[in-house]
Formats: C-alpha cells, structure tokens, sequence
C-alpha cells in the first residue's frame, strides 16, 4: 500500500494517516520524505487520503449490490413510485400515516417509512416493473409505527 502519492501537476501530496503520524517524529523517514517534497516544491498542497467509497454493498440478509440500495430512495421518490401502482390509494395512506402522523411523534420518520417501503416492495431494486404487472398485497405497518422504548423514542 502507498503511503503518499505525489501530483507534479497540481502539486500536490496526498498522505495517509499512518504516514502522517510517521511523520511527525523528526528522526522518521517520512519526516525527512516530507522535507524533501517541501523543500523542492515550496508552494505544494498535502492532502490527507480519506476512506475509498466502497465499489459494492452487501444488505444485512447477503445481497450484494453494485450501489447503495437506498441511494435516491426520497419521500418524493418513494411517493412517485406508489402513485403509479394499481393499489396506489392505500399505499399511498400507509405511507401518509407512517410519514405525517406517526412521524410527528418519532425524531425522524424517514427510517420507518425507509422500513416499511423495503418491506413492502423488496423487490424495488432489481425489478421495479414487477409491482406494474401483479398486484402485491399491502402489508401491515403496526410493526413499522411502533416506539422503540430502548432508545428512548
């Protein structure tokens, strides 16, 4: 693994945090590494490497995704989508009472309504034209809109 990488272009050097903790003991080879680089480039950036987004998802029952499932799943999203099934009305006043009502009473509603819409359409990522062709029964959403009382909601 590269502990630094060095841009001539934009003059700039990017660190990783073992070599920037490296460095700051004046004995270290990366102290005198990083001198070097100062040295012959004054006006040059250092950047510290932050983490790599990862390339696949993997949910909590083992599918692996190529993105995050849940990566534009908005209100506004999750609304357009149920708009446009055949059993829209009821879906849409599962969705109106977890978001609205219940929400009032939670923190944030955003985590139960995300909940629910999983476990209502688990197959929303892979084939979402499958809910267009069947009727899929509306689940129950008591599981959905009850309070955690260990975390204090």
């Amino acid at each position: 693994m590269n502990a630094y990488k060095f841009d001539f272009t934009t003059k700039t050097l990017t660190i990783t945090k073992a070599f920037a903790d490296k460095a700051e003991n004046p004995k270290s080879e990366e102290y005198r590494l990083l001198k070097r680089f100062q040295k012959d480039f004054p006006n040059m950036t250092i950047m510290r490497k932050t983490h790599k987004t990862p390339t696949k998802y993997r949910s909590k029952s083992g599918e692996v995704y190529n993105c995050n499932q849940f990566k534009n799943l908005t209100y506004a999203n999750m609304e357009t989508f149920m708009s446009a099934l055949p059993n829209s009305d009821e879906l849409l006043n599962n969705y109106a009472y977890l978001r609205y009502v219940f929400g009032r009473v939670q923190s944030s509603a955003y985590k139960n309504v995300r909940e629910w819409f999983v476990a209502q359409f688990p197959k929303y990522r892979k084939d979402p034209l499958f809910y267009l062709k069947n009727e899929v029964k509306v689940i129950d959403i008591k599981p959905f809109a009850e309070l955690d009382e260990k975390k204090g909601a």
